[in-house]
């Protein structure tokens, strides 16, 4: 099959899909939209998406494998609504979230934004509490060499070191009971902001699994700034970037209340 197969009795040659192509690689012929050149698809799947009369096939993105846009839509109020009480959980009750509903939480975060189509994110699942103090350990002993090296953040790494050593709080895994490591190909130069997507995605969706979760932002610094010892204790596989981390697990409070945020300020011009 060449990258795009038209069904000529339904094409009307409405010019939808080129002119939402992302690449740029559909002109209309004489008989329907034309692919100029192969390569320079994405495999987005916009083109067979969004075509009115299910005229379009593609290689890439099999029009068999595309489902139907079906169901209610949420109002924008409720979208507002829904959109406002998504919490950062950074107290977890013990028990471990069920292996089936992590990955329901990551399949969702497939179909997050990527750059250029790029895709390519893969996770690692950690769950072992000796493990997860290692991490948090691998992590502070990082901070403490960043603060050695004169790092611009070695005043916030002091403050961080003081809370996990000397009061003995894990503010850097916040005994979660589960951690999730997102990794990208060394090759994958946006694979920080494809996690970054994948991440808001996540978060969204863990509250209608009954989970929480928020970044685990220091762990992922001192990833995504290439550790060589969180790596190795993760396991990231070679000529891989470790790209962010998540803590997730069963919220142990719930919250009541939908706090305010700074106004808005914006500017139109």
């Amino acid at each position: 099959m060449d990258l795009l197969k038209v069904d000529t009795s339904k094409c009307v040659r409405c010019g939808i899909c080129v002119a939402c192509c992302s690449s740029c690689i559909l002109s209309m012929g004489a008989e329907g939209p034309e692919c100029l050149f192969e390569r320079g698809c994405m495999s987005c799947g916009h083109c067979v998406a969004i075509c009115p009369t299910g005229a379009l096939d593609n290689k890439y993105t099999p029009l068999a494998e595309q489902e139907p846009i079906v169901g209610p839509n949420l109002s924008a109020e409720q979208a507002y609504a829904f959109l406002r009480r998504r919490r950062s959980i950074r107290n977890f009750k013990k028990a471990l979230p069920k292996q089936e509903e992590i990955v329901r939480l990551l399949d969702i975060c497939r179909y997050a934004p990527t750059a250029g189509n790029s895709q390519g994110l893969a996770y690692i699942v950690i769950s072992d509490a000796a493990v997860i103090k290692q991490i948090a350990d691998t992590v502070a002993v990082w901070m403490e060499e960043e603060i050695a090296a004169g790092s611009a953040n070695k005043r916030y790494y002091r403050t961080v070191l003081q809370v996990y050593r000397e009061r003995q709080q894990d503010i850097i895994a916040r005994q979660a009971p589960m951690l999730i490591f997102a990794y990208a190909r060394r090759l994958n130069t946006t694979g920080v902001s494809n996690a970054e997507q994948a991440w808001a995605y996540a978060e969204l969706f863990a509250p209608t699994l009954g989970l929480g979760t928020t970044i685990a932002g220091f762990i992922q610094t001192c990833g995504i700034a290439g550790y060589q010892p969180l790596l190795d204790l993760v396991g990231i596989p070679a000529k891989h970037n470790l790209v962010g981390c998540l803590m997730v697990g069963y919220p142990q409070y719930k919250y009541h209340r939908l706090p305010e945020r700074r106004p808005l300020n914006v500017e139109f011009r």
